[in-house]
């Protein structure tokens, strides 16, 4: 999925490439819908039911102070990561912006080492 334009499950446009509104129903300010301005780690219909962030896309003086209904932890993960989840989750801390590091190995041809 390209981040600078792709459609979001209920139908509106999304990426950086998108130009939109503060979803603040009283800004107008014009913003982008790539992931600075998105309240959380992914958007709404992209993000799983324990993810923190309502998933809607505001201006940089609504972000912050939007009173949003899905807020964060605040604790950290055991790598120092802020923890992504919900707040009061009883999971284990994750930040789900951080990809696994798991890779499978490729194997060299025979007779290579």
């Amino acid at each position: 999925m390209s981040l600078a334009y792709y459609i979001l499950p209920d139908g509106r446009e999304a990426g950086y490439g998108v130009a939109a509104e503060c979803d603040d129903s009283q800004c107008h300010q014009l913003i982008d819908r790539g992931r600075g301005y998105l309240c959380g780690d992914n958007p709404l219909g992209r993000k799983e039911d324990d993810e923190a962030g309502c998933g809607n896309y505001f201006c940089l003086v609504h972000l912050p102070d939007h009173r949003c209904p899905v807020p964060g932890c605040d604790g950290h993960c055991d790598d120092g990561l802020p923890c992504s989840l919900i707040h009061g989750h009883v999971r284990p801390h994750r930040n789900t912006t951080v990809r696994s590091r798991t890779r499978t190995h490729r194997r060299s041809p025979p007779g290579r080492a």
